[in-house]
């Protein structure tokens, strides 16, 4: 089993250093936010992803463009040394690096079978955006914002 880490740019603070929320300012509706995330249909994230397995691991920069069914992502070392370019909608995806170019119906499967990494992409939609997909247990915790503090889904 790999373990997958996301690290973005922005610096995220835990609750415990976030500053109370005003007394007038209500709890957030998980439902209604969870709601709002899920409908959100393009996005762009730019970070970094760590990927952890029993006999190895490695890291890469990530540039992740998502435009409704279709993604674009962009993996690629220091100073953009070893580019992988990960593309796809519902109708298959595409794996483009320096041994040339594959295409299959699953993007975890080009992923694993090109890097060795097993990346679940179309559980990382969710994760990235702070929720859980929806298919899958998952086990989570809110601060006392109602925002969520913690997200255990797959490992």
């Amino acid at each position: 089993m790999a373990g997958i880490l996301l690290g973005g740019c922005q610096l995220w603070q835990s609750s415990h250093d976030m500053p109370a929320p005003p007394p007038d300012q209500p709890k957030l509706d998980w439902v209604d936010h969870v709601r709002t995330l899920t409908l959100m249909q393009e996005w762009q994230i730019k970070g970094k992803i760590g990927v952890r397995t029993a006999d190895d691991g490695g890291s890469a920069y990530m540039d992740w463009s998502q435009s409704f069914d279709s993604f674009y992502i962009l993996l690629s070392g220091p100073l953009g040394q070893g580019s992988t370019i990960i593309s796809g909608n519902p109708y298959g995806a595409r794996l483009e690096n320096n041994d040339g170019t594959y295409i299959s119906d699953s993007p975890e499967q080009l992923v694993e079978q090109h890097t060795g990494w097993v990346i679940p992409i179309h559980q990382l939609l969710y994760w990235v955006k702070g929720i859980p997909a929806p298919h899958g247990k998952s086990s989570k915790t809110h601060n006392e914002f109602g925002t969520l503090d913690t997200l255990t889904q797959n490992g």
